[in-house]
């Protein structure tokens, strides 16, 4: 005999194998429904090594290094100067602390160095070193000058002794008065120049857009300040690094390192200081002032003024992780 069943169950049979038929013809959030919401990609990891000791920089005229830059014209070379006291002039030496010479910059006068850069400049495939007399105490001088030429390269192994003719000199004044400031930068990307003050309680950040002239003074434009509270003089900056893809910026106190990574070429200095910085490893040197990234980028190097008898040691912070 068959079996009979009211309306309403046969209606309630209907739809529950109409939602079988579905789950099986159709695959879980596929029924008519957008794709999810990508997850973006976690930030890398960055970390660095302890201090790996490259050796002892071995010429007793680098009594006061200040800055330390990468070479990119020469294979395993870094460029260093000292700060006030000394003639105007750069001195090479090698990713293991040896000599490799000296150069005088003509026409200009080492009243405070106090960094180094390397970057582009006026002519495309130059690569140009920027050194800054930036530092002022006492807060007196109406102006700053950064002298600015094409790298030097370097043909033979035997220490040479030369001069820069041609370094053109940039004069710029601070619109809000005169700054004590050791730390110099040069975006790859813009070109724009960049000095951070380093006696205020916020650092003033100071942009001098490209491209800067070398015939009249011009004026070192406050764009902001940076977002980290300075207590104390051992907080204070005394250098810094872009890496040589523009991405990774580096900015040294006395007693930490401190690491930033922007994502986009749109992506500002001045964004980058209004981020967290990452602190990277550092053993405190001896008054250490000079900061400067690998010129693959595959870590970074620190030089200290030198204290006393012990001449200054080069150390080498390498990239671990990526």
């Amino acid at each position: 005999m068959e079996k009979t069943y009211p309306n309403f169950i046969r209606k309630l049979n209907y739809h529950i194998r109409l939602i079988l038929w579905s789950i099986l013809l159709f695959p879980f959030g596929a029924c008519g429904q957008s794709d999810p919401t990508p997850v973006a990609p976690e930030t890398p990891t960055i970390t660095f090594s302890e201090p790996i000791d490259q050796g002892e920089v071995n010429n007793p005229t680098i009594s006061e290094a200040s800055g330390i830059v990468a070479s990119r014209n020469n294979t395993e070379v870094l460029w260093t100067h000292n700060d006030s006291g000394d003639d105007p002039k750069i001195y090479a030496i090698s990713t293991s602390g040896e000599v490799l010479g000296e150069w005088v910059v003509a026409g200009a006068r080492n009243r405070d160095w106090e960094d180094i850069a390397i970057g582009p400049g006026p002519e495309e495939g130059i690569n140009y070193l920027y050194v800054g007399d930036i530092g002022d105490n006492q807060a007196v001088h109406p102006s700053v000058d950064i002298y600015r030429f094409p790298e030097p390269t370097i043909t033979d192994d035997t220490p040479v002794r030369d001069t820069i003719r041609d370094a053109e000199k940039i004069n710029a004044k601070y619109l809000n008065g005169a700054r004590d400031a050791e730390t110099l930068l040069v975006d790859p990307f813009t070109k724009d120049i960049y000095i951070i003050s380093k006696r205020d309680n916020f650092a003033w950040v100071f942009q001098l857009a490209y491209p800067q002239s070398t015939r009249f003074t011009i004026m070192a434009k406050k764009i902001g300040e940076w977002n980290r509270e300075i207590v104390g003089i051992f907080n204070q900056p005394v250098g810094g690094d872009i890496s040589p893809d523009g991405k990774e910026l580096l900015i040294k106190s006395y007693v930490e390192i401190l690491y930033w990574r922007r994502e986009s070429e749109e992506t500002t200095l001045l964004d980058l200081l209004q981020q967290d910085p990452k602190i990277l490893p550092y053993v405190v040197e001896p008054q250490g002032e000079a900061v400067g990234w690998a010129a693959d980028g595959s870590g970074y190097f620190t030089l200290s003024e030198k204290q006393g008898n012990p001449p200054p040691r080069l150390y080498f912070y390498e990239r671990t992780e990526e």
